[in-house]
């Protein structure tokens, strides 16, 4: 018997030293493959990575990216319509893409609010802020604490409002003290195999665009660390959006929401709408048929918001 528990043990340990041993190799290759672009600063502690184009003193604009993402996701599709005219700046939300994760209450909604706040110290001031998902709550605290930093907001299929029932099993697991380290050095093994039916949840009915995985830098959410940094998040989520709601009507800020009718992976009667209910200053797009990624899928619509709440907050004052 005692030689079985030994044979077990030592199985299990060597299991743990190869999960571990690729784990450290898919980071290697990913990071390398997908190396920063921009610069570094420190907020909360930790090292955040940015990225920065256009004309410094230009009309700024701040994208911060959902869940299981990086800065490219907004980057992408909205960099370059923008950045002749604008001074663009995006960020790795903590612990994802090439930014660290702070020691101390690092999901909170409020440490992130401050990790933004740092950004825009840091690249000269106010901005629009066009946020997706998650992102999209970070946003809203953003505004809501630091208020002078935030001259508008357009939110992406946003995540925004308490919501019933538990977040998904893998999060739960994730972001679980010990066995979810365990689980994490699964995840360069599992994910990859698996990125496709995901993203095909997000962009849900429409198909996922060529090369989307590739050009979003979609591996590096494979890494356990940022794997874990996310899935805190979204475990979080549900009571940092239940402390924050409230104060959802002190927002003043203009800003215009852009949702589709259906959306697998966050509901826009549950967010989107009920967002533009509670803010006083909102306007509610759909965009048909754009599932959960408009700013891809429907990426005209999002530029033109963005249009539209530059012209709120700079047009002048009625004497």
């Amino acid at each position: 018997m005692i030689v079985w528990l030994v044979a077990a043990a030592l199985a299990a340990a060597l299991a743990i030293w190869a999960l571990a041993a690729n784990a450290r190799s898919y980071t290697r290759k990913v990071e390398a493959r997908f190396p920063p672009l921009g610069r570094f600063i420190e907020a909360e502690g930790a090292r955040i990575h940015l990225r920065e184009a256009g004309p410094e003193h230009g009309p700024h604009l701040l994208l911060i990216h959902g869940a299981s993402a990086n800065l490219i996701e907004l980057w992408g599709p909205l960099a370059e319509e923008f950045s002749p005219l604008h001074r663009v700046i995006a960020y790795d939300r903590p612990g994802m893409g090439h930014s660290m994760r702070p020691r101390r209450n690092a999901h909170t909604m409020a440490s992130q609010a401050r990790v933004a706040a740092r950004v825009l110290e840091q690249t000269g001031g106010a901005a629009l802020v066009v946020a997706h998902s998650l992102g999209a709550g970070i946003a809203l605290r953003l505004a809501l604490d630091h208020p002078h930093l935030v001259t508008g907001l357009v939110l992406v299929a946003p995540a925004s409002h308490p919501y019933p029932g538990k977040p998904a099993w893998w999060a739960r697991l994730s972001a679980a003290p010990i066995i979810g380290d365990l689980f994490n050095l699964l995840i360069p093994w599992l994910g990859p195999m698996r990125s496709a039916a995901a993203v095909a949840n997000n962009f849900w009915p429409q198909p996922v665009p060529v090369s989307y995985l590739d050009a979003a830098a979609v591996p590096l959410i494979f890494r356990p660390r940022a794997f874990r940094a996310s899935a805190c998040d979204v475990v979080a989520s549900n009571a940092e959006f239940a402390a924050q709601q409230p104060r959802y009507g002190d927002l003043l800020t203009p800003a215009i929401i852009i949702t589709a009718e259906k959306d697998r992976i966050v509901s826009p009667k549950r967010h989107a709408r009920a967002l533009a209910a509670d803010l006083p200053a909102a306007e509610l797009v759909i965009a048909p048929d754009a599932g959960h990624m408009p700013h891809r899928l429907r990426t005209d619509l999002v530029i033109a918001a963005i249009r539209r709440v530059n012209e709120l907050t700079s047009a002048p004052a009625a004497s």
